[in-house]
């Protein structure tokens, strides 16, 4: 019996989620790492300058996540109906296809490396910190792709472990060198986008390795079929969306607040969002730990299995969203200040999270429910949910609140859009996505 489909206790479903958690945990951590060195070793306008060239490595990432959700759920079907040879020409095709979009952004970048950094907002004061980070970000735009891809696929074959395994080392790897780069070497953001980069190659080639020699899934010989490519982009659509929208409203968080409180107010943002993004992987290591499973079982026609594992989904979120909540009210300010090296710094930085904290009620759920979709091979719906979310709504309230509220309303425009989004997404479910967890009465 495949893993996918046995029937588990709620403790042996916590343990099967564990690799993934700390995976997307630790992913969460790599620009983290970079800006507390950065901020350490080289100050707020170096630290500033990363949260420039976040748009960069969202588009990258993106692009990963969409080919590797949209890809996985294919691939989970056709191994739930124990169609291996089709499984393979999907992963090798959709992986050329990742190769050749990375290597075309990586080309992109250096060759407009300034003006791009222009557009997203570097000032001049800013400028000497975003350009070598940006620089070694598009020379690495494969490894850091093929990374995310590798980690997300090697769920769908059944070895979640092995994605922590590269996480693990990459991590480490990239504490080490950042410290030698930055803390020794002196060379700010330059060295510890080099530092990332490096750490990255290293974890990309430890997936590499794995599909080569001990996969289920194997590279053959690459059989394009555009129906394959157009549902593999379609329906990891969402999770696209999420990545650019992140660009998006960091951009637009970055212009509102730059015009107040100057590079100070955008290193505040930064260190919000590395808040943000740590605590969200907890629910993404939820998400796209379970994706597979339910990909498998819709393929093998297993509702039981389904219902089982959304059960435990929505219990785990609301159980993690306690556990949040309670972290940030005992240790935030203890968190902020291993970032924030000046007072203003870190006053803006507290008040912020102050009023951002509550999204952590209602993300979770959404984060959820966009990649159930996904896993059900309905990307338009994940995308529904994905786009107001991250983008249509949090833009929305961008333009509604800071009116009224001032700074406050930027930063409850976050929490604002996902409680909006929660309403919708629970009347998608009822209607679109429960039913694939009801159980026909001769199946029992």
């Amino acid at each position: 019996m495949h893993l996918f489909s046995k029937a588990m206790s709620y403790p042996q479903y916590l343990k099967y989620l564990v690799p993934s958690i700390m995976t997307m945990v630790f992913l969460s951590f790599y620009t983290t790492i970079d800006g507390f060195f950065v901020s350490k070793y080289a100050g707020s306008d170096a630290l500033a300058g990363i949260n420039v060239v976040v748009p960069i490595t969202c588009l990258i990432f993106g692009t990963a996540v969409m080919l590797a959700t949209g890809a996985g759920a294919i691939i989970g079907e056709h191994m739930g109906r124990k169609e291996e040879k089709r499984a393979n020409e999907v992963f090798s095709s959709i992986s050329l296809v990742l190769l050749l979009l990375s290597l075309f952004f990586s080309l992109i970048g250096l060759l407009f490396l300034k003006p791009i950094a222009a557009f997203l907002g570097a000032s001049e004061r800013l400028m000497p910190h975003v350009l070598p980070y940006a620089f070694i970000v598009f020379v690495g735009t494969i490894p850091m792709a093929f990374k995310l891809f590798f980690e997300y696929l090697v769920r769908t074959d059944g070895a979640p472990q092995v994605g922590l395994h590269m996480s693990v080392v990459g991590l480490l790897l990239n504490v080490l060198l950042d410290y030698f780069f930055v803390g020794v070497l002196g060379w700010g953001t330059f060295g510890a986008s080099l530092g990332t980069v490096f750490s990255i190659s290293v974890s990309a080639g430890m997936g590499l390795r794995y599909f080569l020699r001990h996969s289920m899934l194997r590279f053959c010989k690459p059989v394009f079929r555009w129906r394959d490519l157009w549902k593999s982009c379609s329906n990891g659509s969402s999770e696209m969306l999420t990545e650019l929208s992140t660009g998006i409203t960091t951009l637009l968080f970055n212009l509102i607040i730059f015009r107040k409180f100057g590079e100070d107010g955008i290193a505040a943002v930064t260190i919000v969002m590395y808040l943000y993004y740590f605590f969200v992987a907890f629910y993404m290591g939820i998400s796209v730990a379970t994706a597979p499973i339910i990909s498998y079982n819709l393929g093998a026609e297993n509702r039981g299995k389904i219902r089982e594992t959304v059960r435990y989904s929505f219990l785990t979120v609301g159980l993690t969203a306690i556990l949040i909540l309670v972290s940030l009210a005992v240790g935030g300010n203890q968190i902020i200040g291993l970032f924030a090296h000046t007072q203003h710094v870190f006053d803006l930085t507290a008040a912020a999270m102050h009023d951002v904290r509550p999204v952590f009620l209602f993300i979770g759920f959404n984060v959820f429910l966009s990649g159930y979709f996904t896993a059900l091979g309905d990307g338009g719906t994940s995308a529904l949910i994905s786009s107001l979310r991250s983008l249509v709504l949090v833009v929305f309230y961008l333009l509604v609140l800071p009116p009224l509220m001032g700074i406050r309303g930027m930063w409850l425009a976050i929490p604002m859009a996902e409680l909006s989004t929660l309403l919708v997404s629970l009347v998608l479910y009822r209607y679109k996505g429960q039913k694939y967890t009801i159980v026909p009465m001769d199946k029992n």
